[in-house]
């Protein structure tokens, strides 16, 4: 990145920096660039009448964003008479933004232009965290990997995000379940040896800002993002903004202590929905109808490999296994539960069903919603759509990906 850039996307805290024109430029520099993003493109005549600012002035601005090759032309506008007016859209290459997705056997990479398109991705890089100094260094090892391999400049890699399970403080860039160390957070370390600043979030979260901004949505402001995976929790967009609550810890369904079970959770309490309700407790539920008798295609892979994961249970789906497809009724019934809670509560215009079990299909919709619509008030779900999404496992890099930038470019404040 040129240095005109750098001083762009910081944050101005040193504000005596600048003078106090260069400064208002700069904001204004920074409020176009969102404009743009959020619009994919405008002209000279839109960003003067939105930011209440001469049309000369407007020009200016855009060509010293020209200059610094984060926008460009990309055509003209036909207005009725006269001249067309000139359109201006993102650039890519002028800086980028890295998404690594921390799954529990695996790691995902990609690398995001400026104008939110994947410029290169490695998926499936098998990992199995293991002692946490040993599997930082080894995410360490696996980012540096990927980076050697682009032939782009680190100086233009604006941010890295981390997308891992848990919870994690976002403000003080601790992970409070794993990767937690005593002498300094996890961003302080990898941007130590990263070299890059480093933004973590809950990887329900960053599914919920994919699927939010690429998924299946249409112009749904009030949306809530079930991320459905081995564990599970939700995404909460009001207004079309994401929820973090005081520390980034709203959106933890998974912890309401809906069941009388003796399930001691991964939180370490009873009767979490997550106990009965998750990825976790499907393949349980499946151990268990095999052990009382029930036959399944899962057995065999269960003695080959002596446990049983997701994928694992999207093929017995896609092979119409009886037993796997009772229990996945079983499951639905009880997710629906807790999300008829999250119904009442938020009124939400439509729920997306995310995560790796989304894939599932119409064995886990319909039931997922009888049990939403017995366990809801008819009055509050009348109003909300609830659809599966249709990115699955693309969405949490996604959102990965456009997490960081939107904190580095400000258009999130967190």
């Amino acid at each position: 990145m040129t240095p005109n850039t750098i001083r762009l996307f910081s944050l101005t805290k040193n504000k005596n920096d600048f003078s106090s024109v260069t400064l208002k430029d700069i904001k204004l520099k920074r409020k176009i660039l969102i404009m743009i993003s959020e619009r994919d493109e405008l002209t000279v005549n839109e960003i003067s009448e939105s930011l209440d600012i001469s049309t000369p002035k407007a020009g200016l601005l855009l060509n010293g964003l020209v200059k610094e090759k984060l926008i460009k032309e990309i055509g003209k506008r036909s207005a009725g008479p006269g001249r067309r007016a000139v359109l201006y859209s993102l650039r890519h290459d002028n800086c980028y933004f890295l998404g690594v997705e921390i799954k529990k056997y695996k790691i995902n990479i990609a690398l995001m232009g400026f104008d939110k398109k994947i410029v290169k991705s490695k998926l499936d890089i098998p990992f199995l965290y293991q002692e946490a100094g040993e599997s930082i260094n080894e995410i360490i090892f696996l980012i540096n990997n990927f980076l050697a391999e682009l032939n782009i400049e680190r100086s233009k890699i604006a941010g890295v995000g981390i997308s891992v399970a848990g919870r994690i403080n976002v403000r003080t860039g601790e992970i409070l379940t794993i990767y937690h160390f005593s002498d300094a957070p996890i961003k302080a370390i990898l941007e130590k040896e990263l070299g890059i600043p480093v933004f973590l979030d809950n990887d329900s979260r960053t599914i919920a800002y994919g699927e939010f901004y690429f998924g299946n949505r249409r112009q749904e402001k009030e949306v809530l993002i079930m991320n459905l995976d081995y564990g599970m929790a939700i995404g909460i967009f009001i207004d079309g903004k994401p929820v973090y609550g005081a520390s980034g810890f709203a959106g933890e369904l998974s912890h309401i202590p809906l069941f009388e079970n003796e399930i001691i959770c991964f939180c370490g309490k009873k009767g979490c929905l997550e106990t009965e309700a998750s990825g976790e407790a499907l393949i349980k539920k499946i151990n268990e109808l095999m052990v009382d008798g029930s036959n399944s295609i899962l057995k065999k892979i269960l003695n080959k490999k002596g446990f049983l994961e997701i994928e694992d249970v999207l093929y017995a789906v896609e092979k119409g296994d009886n037993l796997t497809l009772q229990a996945i009724s079983i499951i639905a019934e009880k997710l629906g539960r807790g999300l008829a809670i999250t119904i009442n509560i938020f009124n939400p215009e439509l729920i997306i069903i995310g995560g790796a079990l989304s894939a599932i299909g119409d064995s886990l919709l319909l039931p997922l919603k009888t049990a939403i619509n017995q366990h809801s008030l008819n009055i509050v779900n009348a109003d909300t759509n609830v659809v599966l999404s249709n990115l699955h496992y693309k969405a949490g890099l996604l959102g990965c990906c456009l997490l960081v930038r939107d904190k580095v470019l400000g258009i999130l404040q967190f």
